[in-house]
C-alpha cells in the first residue's frame, strides 16, 4: 500500500515538474523567435550547435509529455536527450560561454519518471 501512495506522489512531482519547465522553455522559445531569428551569424558552426541544441531541448522537453503515458519511454528519451543538452552546453563553441549546472534541473523529471516506471512495474510483478 505504501508503494502506491508513494507512487501517486512521485508521478505528481515529475508530471508539475516536467510540465512547468516544458510551458517555461517554450515562452522563452518564443521570445527567441520573435526576437533573435532576424539577427545572422557569422559562424555557420555556431548556427548547426544552436539547431542540434534546440533540436536535443525540444525532443526532452517534448519527451515529458509523453512521458504522461509511457513513463518509461518519456523518462528514458527525455534524460538521454536533455543529458546531450548538458554535454553540448558544456562543450560549447561559444567564446566566453560557460557551462551553468543549473541545467541539471532538466534531469529531475526525468529521473522521477523513470522511478515512477520502475516502482509500477514492480507493483504489476507482485500482483
Amino acid at each position: 500500500m505504501e508503494d502506491k501512495s508513494t507512487l501517486k506522489i512521485i508521478r505528481g512531482i515529475a508530471r508539475i515538474s516536467g510540465t512547468l519547465l516544458a510551458v517555461f522553455c517554450l515562452i522563452f522559445f518564443i521570445g527567441y523567435l520573435i526576437e533573435g531569428i532576424n539577427k545572422p551569424t557569422a559562424d555557420a558552426r555556431l548556427e548547426t550547435y544552436n539547431i542540434i541544441v534546440f533540436a536535443a531541448w525540444g525532443i526532452g522537453l517534448a519527451s515529458f509529455i509523453l512521458a504522461w503515458w509511457k513513463e518509461g519511454l518519456g523518462g528514458l528519451i527525455s534524460f538521454i536527450s536533455l543529458a546531450l543538452l548538458n554535454i553540448l552546453a558544456a562543450t560549447s563553441p561559444v567564446e566566453g560561454s560557460g557551462y551553468t549546472p543549473l541545467l541539471l534541473i532538466f534531469l529531475i523529471p526525468s529521473i522521477l519518471f523513470l522511478i515512477c516506471w520502475r516502482i509500477n512495474s514492480k507493483l504489476q510483478n507482485k500482483s
